[in-house]
């Protein structure tokens, strides 16, 4: 009998089809004909968006394990299929989810590989010297992580938290800005950077901003701030979008939840992790990835994914 797999949110279903065809536009076309006796993959009757997502999980698993007996009629066993699978149902692109096979069919060298990729695992410090500035998407946390940040920075440094926010039109922005600020015991200022400013919460910034020429910010570090929830195409709009980027503080963290695919989406482009904000608390210390704080719940969550890949095909 057939495993039905793991609960699926009808949410990432339509993630997960763009990654099955993006997984099938990699493998190379067959030469020659298949024998006529193979068992041919079920027809697909579940639409992305019908809502079962239960039901379509299980096609997809039924067809890739039809392909796989075809494909293993010819040159052999597909390397790590199961394992691919399992990746891919968590979000993990096609093109990353090779390069952690390559690295092992075990979570313990995926999970080794994902951290070299993100560059986190490191003695340089996780700021530089210049002011960083904070941007990314609307309501992702970013001014708690600025407060946060800024205390980091100025624990690091032995100097006064300060934080400066650029001007930002939506409605108690400020208020909101300065409210975090007094919680936190931060020196604040609004609508420019002040002498001695560590941080800058750059709210006011859209992506189509910053996909447009920025000289105002060239003598900055950039740093984008986007939620551990978001979606991995999303988040690649965001990473594509703010250049040069310094590196990435993933907001709303939790070591039980961890988001293989937006991890992959960032290490698939060399982006490094700079910080973990678990806590709304603006005077909440930001975690510094560590073997100690990101590898174990990588290990843990790759281990649990690649538990639940379906039998037979490996």
């Amino acid at each position: 009998m057939d495993d039905a797999g793991p609960t699926v949110d009808p949410a990432s279903q339509a993630t997960f089809t763009a990654a099955m065809h993006e997984e099938m536009a990699l493998r190379p076309a067959r030469q020659g004909s298949m024998p006529s006796d193979l068992p041919v993959a079920p027809a697909m009757q579940v639409s992305a968006d019908s809502g079962d997502g239960q039901a379509l999980v299980s096609l997809i698993r039924k067809e890739l394990q039809a392909l796989e007996i075809r494909l293993a009629s010819g040159n052999g066993k597909m390397h790590g299929l199961s394992q691919k699978m399992a990746l891919l149902e968590h979000g993990v692109s096609a093109t990353y989810a090779g390069r952690l096979i390559e690295a092992g069919l075990n979570a313990v060298a995926m999970a080794d590989r994902l951290l070299e990729d993100l560059n986190s695992i490191s003695e340089r410090p996780a700021f530089g010297d210049r002011t960083a500035v904070l941007v990314g998407p609307v309501a992702g946390g970013k001014t708690t992580a600025a407060m946060q940040a800024t205390l980091s920075i100025a624990g690091d440094r032995a100097v006064p938290p300060v934080v400066s926010a650029s001007r930002d039109p939506r409605p108690g922005a400020r208020e909101k800005f300065f409210a975090m600020a007094d919680a936190a015991r931060i020196e604040s200022s609004w609508g420019g950077v002040a002498s001695g400013a560590l941080v800058v919460d750059a709210g006011g910034y859209g992506l189509d901003d910053l996909m447009a020429d920025r000289p105002e910010l060239s003598d900055y570090d950039l740093y984008l701030c986007i939620p551990a929830f978001l979606n991995r195409s999303t988040a690649a709009r965001w990473l594509d979008g703010v250049r040069p980027l310094a590196g990435v503080i993933l907001t709303h963290w939790s070591p039980t939840e961890v988001p293989l695919g937006l991890l992959g989406c960032m290490a698939e482009r060399g982006v490094r992790l700079t910080g973990l904000s678990t806590s709304q608390d603006p005077a909440a210390p930001l975690i510094r990835p560590s073997v100690g704080t990101l590898g174990g719940p990588v290990r843990d969550a790759l281990g649990l994914a690649l538990d639940v890949a379906y039998s037979g095909v490996g």
